[in-house]
């Protein structure tokens, strides 16, 4: 997943680590509803990545756990348009390189899964079995990384795979002992991402790794992460400008979810506002950040760092349980997508939403 997401903020409310949640002027743009026959079905709509103007997919699941059916539109400059997956499974992320390179990562019964977009279709791809696939990121040169866990949300063992232009294979990151990584951003083949945790069987790191295209470059994240039996996860990680942002995840310990920012030399701990529970994360384009938090209400929600300041911004009021899952600019443009699902009476509505 490459970020980059611009948002106007609204709505004032109190945060911590010392920020202000400001509000936007009453003038500002808003996030309105896309409506397309492409999203007519009973499914989830979870994640969107573009490559360029023109470019772009949005990736979600219309079948259940026994009989998986990927959801997928793509952009193709003018709408959404439906299109088929050469294989009943789950997604779970989506990477667009370019027009000509994309990828979707998921799993089904019989394991790990990925489709590969060559420009005219889509197609199998060689996955191996390493565990769950969770994320996908590549850039616009169609470097892409991927990688997959037994249980990447706990911080478990996890495999960082690397496209060789017809399969995935192992990246051969060089990792301390006892790692997990889980989470990873694309930019090119000389600057990869990855994040995760460390630990020496008492107490869990946090770490990031950067690719510059001949080392791996290790950078210690500061904070508690807690210990082994309950640990913090780093769950994503996006590129913004000169700035690197971390979404750390407190699960069951003693820490704070926070948005931690990296500038080139220090770290940055940002509590997230109300101390909410971030599902996803994305680069704003002008060197700040994105968190989608875990929402309950009938509308999306959407909190901004610009660099100084908190700022939470909506989406339209919809039926049911709403839930935002992920966020891109579409490059060249102004405008922001995000890709989520309103869930109610047993049926999911699956929704993109603009803003621009």
């Amino acid at each position: 997943m490459r970020r980059n997401t611009i948002l106007a903020a609204s709505t004032a409310l109190a945060c911590g680590a010392g920020l202000v949640l400001t509000a936007a002027p009453a003038h500002a743009a808003a996030w309105r509803n896309i409506a397309s026959p492409a999203l007519n079905y009973n499914g989830s709509l979870e994640r969107v990545d573009f490559a360029d103007k023109n470019t772009g997919w949005a990736v979600g699941n219309a079948g259940n756990f026994l009989s998986p059916k990927a959801a997928l539109v793509r952009w193709n400059g003018k709408g959404w348009a439906g299109q088929s997956s050469p294989v009943g499974f789950t997604p779970t992320d989506v990477a667009a390189g370019n027009a000509k390179r994309a990828w979707v990562v998921g799993f089904n019964l019989s394991g790990p899964v990925s489709i590969y977009w060559n420009g005219t279709k889509w197609a199998k791809a060689a996955y191996p079995m390493v565990g769950m696939p969770s994320q996908v990121s590549a850039g616009l040169d169609g470097t892409a990384y991927s990688i997959a866990g037994l249980d990447a949300t706990a911080g478990g063992p996890s495999a960082i795979l690397r496209w060789t232009g017809t399969a995935w294979a192992d990246a051969k990151v060089p990792l301390p002992p006892s790692s997990s990584i889980t989470a990873v951003d694309v930019r090119a083949k000389n600057n990869v991402w990855l994040a995760g945790t460390t630990s020496d069987g008492r107490a869990v790191t946090g770490i990031v790794l950067h690719y510059n295209g001949s080392t791996w470059k290790r950078i210690n994240v500061p904070g508690a992460m807690g210990v082994p039996a309950y640990q913090a996860v780093l769950t994503r990680v996006a590129v913004s400008g000169s700035n690197v942002y971390v979404q750390r995840a407190a699960q069951y310990a003693q820490t704070t979810n926070a948005l931690l920012q990296w500038n080139g030399k220090t770290w940055r701990t940002l509590n997230n506002p109300g101390n909410a529970i971030g599902t996803g994360l994305t680069a704003d384009g002008k060197g700040g950040a994105i968190v989608l938090p875990v929402t309950n209400g009938t509308k999306t929600q959407y909190l901004h760092f610009n660099g100084t300041s908190w700022a939470s911004v909506y989406g339209p009021a919809r039926s049911g349980k709403v839930q935002a899952g992920d966020a891109d600019q579409r490059p060249g443009t102004t405008g922001i997508v995000s890709a989520g699902t309103a869930t109610a009476s047993n049926k999911k509505v699956p929704f993109i939403e603009y803003f621009g």
